[in-house]
């Protein structure tokens, strides 16, 4: 059993839940309270912080804390989860340029209103966002001040498909950023992929997985 007071530093794997991964790390660790600070999608990897015994008392002061993620955005089609995931509801003909997205990122820089998308963990009236909109209800959502202090383009791979790395608030929607990006290319886009490679003072170079700490190789901070 970990009896320790610690914040573990969590490589979550794709295609599993952070509600799920704070299961699992609970069960691995032998420990009854655990919790993260700060979802991140399914497919999302990367990044995931989770308070165990008393660790779960800092929810509110790290969920705050700055984050880095490196995603990869197609531009041409738009899903209605605004990720790879979703199901294709817009598409059209496009060839983007580097000159063209470096233009204008820093019109993306600073203090902004982002509208979240419709699939997502919003409550509206005790549900989530994301329930309401798998039963094709209607999601009224309302915009939220959000902070992007960098973004740049790190890649450009083919067939409109490029890479980037944002450092933004807690609360950021990296989707939202690229279909807000594309509405500036006058066109629609799509997140295929994210990694979210920072959390505050904490980096996926000193995470651990779910197979490291089954093998008792736990990254975390003592408190």
């Amino acid at each position: 059993m970990f009896d320790k007071n610690a914040i573990i530093n969590l490589n979550k794997p794709t295609g599993m839940s952070s509600f799920f991964a704070v299961k699992k790390v609970a069960r691995l660790l032998g420990v009854k309270k655990a919790g993260h600070m700060g979802t991140l999608d399914p497919l999302g990897t990367g990044v995931l912080l989770v308070g165990v015994n008393k660790g779960t008392k800092l929810f509110d002061e790290y969920l705050k804390k700055i984050k880095t993620y490196i995603a990869v955005f197609h531009f041409g089609y738009e899903t209605d989860t605004l990720d790879s995931e979703g199901s294709i509801i817009k598409s059209c003909e496009v060839d983007i340029s580097r000159h063209q997205i470096e233009k204008i990122l820093p019109s993306f820089l600073g203090k902004q209103n982002q509208m979240p998308p419709a699939f997502s963990a919003k409550k509206i009236n005790g549900q989530k966002a994301c329930d309401l909109a798998r039963k094709g209800k209607a999601v009224e959502l309302k915009p939220k001040e959000i902070e992007i202090y960098n973004i740049r383009l790190l890649r450009e791979f083919s067939d409109n498909n490029f890479q980037f790395e944002i450092t933004c608030s807690s609360g950021t929607y990296i989707r939202s950023i690229c279909r807000d990006l594309a509405g500036a290319l006058s066109t629609c886009g799509t997140m295929l992929s994210i990694i979210r490679t920072k959390c505050g003072g904490f980096s996926i170079d000193n995470s651990c997985t779910l197979h490291d700490i089954e093998q008792g190789k736990i990254s975390y901070l003592e408190l």
